[in-house]
């Protein structure tokens, strides 16, 4: 594989396939089989701005995310929810494997849109707990925290809702500090969803600068709507298998 000149971009392909819709609530009942949705995502990072388009996919029965990366080169994710994953590089037809947990597709916020745990965003799953809640300027706040705090850097999470939709989740460190922010805005109605098509998230490090990521989505579709061949998009099986990891 061609090296690229996008080496602080491969950190963030996983996080932006699994944080690319974080709002999908069912309001209607009606079966979806299918979505995708275009994206363009801004990264504001030590004073310079990184610019990633492309598509996600996702195929509800079989929990599987497909992320094509458009630009700045062509890129094709797919995640599946036993944690594989392949990346697949087009222009020099290549693919990595990587097996993990924090690679499956039930640790992105998407999966919980559509299995039933969108109230508290999978943090029970996860081994956290409900400490204290309000009502605050018409939102329902939730706090939770970790059952084992011990070795863990998040002291707690907090969620804030407005009627169905998640509106705020917010994670503070050990110290006090805050670790991330994730605003979730413009919801519109996209078939039996209501769909946030504005995400900014705030990521703090240790020094408490920020890494600011604005998410625009837009020309969602549902089920036959949506193009197959990215849907269930195969590698070809002649690709050069450039390397395996395994957790």
């Amino acid at each position: 594989m061609k090296k690229r000149n996008y080496p602080y971009l491969l950190p963030l392909l996983f996080g932006l396939a699994c944080f690319i819709i974080w709002g999908f609530t069912n309001v209607t009942g009606t079966p979806t089989k299918n979505v995708s949705l275009d994206f363009t995502s801004r990264i504001l990072e030590n004073g310079k701005y990184i610019t990633v388009t492309g598509e996600v996919y996702y195929n509800v029965p079989e929990k599987r995310m497909t992320t094509h990366l458009t630009t700045p080169f062509e890129n094709i994710t797919i995640v599946n929810s036993t944690g594989e994953m392949k990346i697949y590089d087009p222009k020099d037809n290549s693919v990595v494997y990587s097996t993990s947990d924090v690679n499956s597709s039930e640790s992105s916020y998407f999966h919980h849109f559509f299995n039933n745990s969108v109230s508290d965003m999978g943090l029970q799953k996860l081994g956290y707990k409900i400490i204290d809640t309000k009502i605050d300027e018409g939102m329902f706040v939730t706090w939770w925290m970790p059952k084992e705090p011990a070795g863990n850097p998040i002291k707690r999470i907090e969620l804030a809702h407005l009627k169905s939709n998640i509106a705020y989740m917010g994670i503070i460190s050990q110290k006090e500090k805050p670790l991330g922010k994730v605003f979730f805005s413009k919801y519109e109605k996209v078939g039996s969803f209501n769909v946030p098509l504005l995400i900014t998230e705030f990521g703090y490090n240790a020094k408490n600068d920020s890494t600011i990521t604005k998410k625009v989505y837009s020309n969602p579709k549902i089920n036959e709507q949506v193009n197959v061949k990215y849907l269930d998009y195969k590698i070809p099986a002649n690709a050069k298998v450039v390397k395996i990891k395994s957790k």
